[in-house]
């Protein structure tokens, strides 16, 4: 805020008449064309809200009674008095995100995160921190405590859903705030079902059928193995790898009791 005091010390007083005015431009050197706005002599007023870079502030030259003109504050152009420059910065900083979401399901997720000001006060590094949540309801800034660099990588290696967000909170050294989010992550910790093959049977083979599910990344079937043992032996045979919903253990010895079992 600036106050801006209009006084007479030759003893004329002010010209009624005068024009009580002032604006900003971002030139110091041609008179702005906008609107302008009326003060009030000793009164602060507040100017710059929502603007960014170098302004300059105009103020219209006033007169006294005897016909004096202004001529003591700032610099004259004109009929008008221009003071400044004035910096602002009432914009938040920018967050790119190297890898903004992925839908395809991994055990770990990750992406860098860089922070820039279209201000003109910079970022304050300080403030960098970041959490993952499974809402798209933005955390309160107190709720952040993970610190983060700008052009860091941030990782996810725990948890589970179709639903991880990173959140960043981020601001500029004048106090301008953003809290953001990523596009949706998508992790997956949960391992398959251990539910146990079934099993038919005839003289001398037994055929498995693979029940084991996930209900998330699914099933890698190349990862697919069956075992099977005499009930009485105490070690399993080799692990044989097929990526078919059923398999068939064939030159069984018939009236023997076997187990099978799966792994993927």
């Amino acid at each position: 805020s600036v106050i801006i005091t209009a006084s007479d010390t030759g003893g004329s007083e002010l010209d009624p008449t005068n024009s009580y005015q002032y604006q900003l431009s971002t030139s110091n050197t041609t008179a702005p064309t906008g609107t302008w706005t009326t003060y009030t002599s000793g009164t602060a007023v507040t100017i710059g809200t929502g603007l960014n870079g170098t302004y300059y502030l105009w103020i219209k030259e006033i007169k006294d009674n005897a016909g004096n003109t202004s001529t003591q504050s700032g610099t004259k152009v004109s009929t008008y008095h221009v003071f400044g420059g004035y910096v602002f910065d009432n914009s938040a900083p920018e967050v790119a995100f190297g890898t903004n979401g992925n839908t395809t399901y991994a055990k770990t997720q990750s992406t860098t995160v860089t922070v820039t000001d279209v201000g003109t006060s910079g970022v304050n590094a300080s403030t960098l921190k970041y959490q993952w949540t499974q809402s798209t309801t933005a955390p309160t800034e107190a709720s952040f405590s993970s610190t983060f660099t700008s052009g860091g990588t941030i990782t996810k290696a725990d948890g589970t859903g179709a639903n991880w967000y990173l959140w960043i909170l981020a601001k500029d050294n004048s106090g301008n705030t953003i809290i953001t989010k990523s596009n949706v992550f998508y992790i997956d910790n949960t391992p398959p079902t251990v539910t146990a093959p079934t099993l038919s049977a005839t003289s001398n083979t037994i055929t498995a059928t693979f029940t084991q599910a996930d209900s998330l990344s699914g099933i890698n079937t190349s990862t697919k193995k069956y075992a099977i043992k005499k009930t009485s032996d105490v070690e399993w045979g080799d692990w044989v790898t097929d990526t078919a919903a059923t398999h068939t253990f064939t030159n069984l010895i018939k009236n023997t009791e076997y187990q099978v079992k799966t792994q993927i």
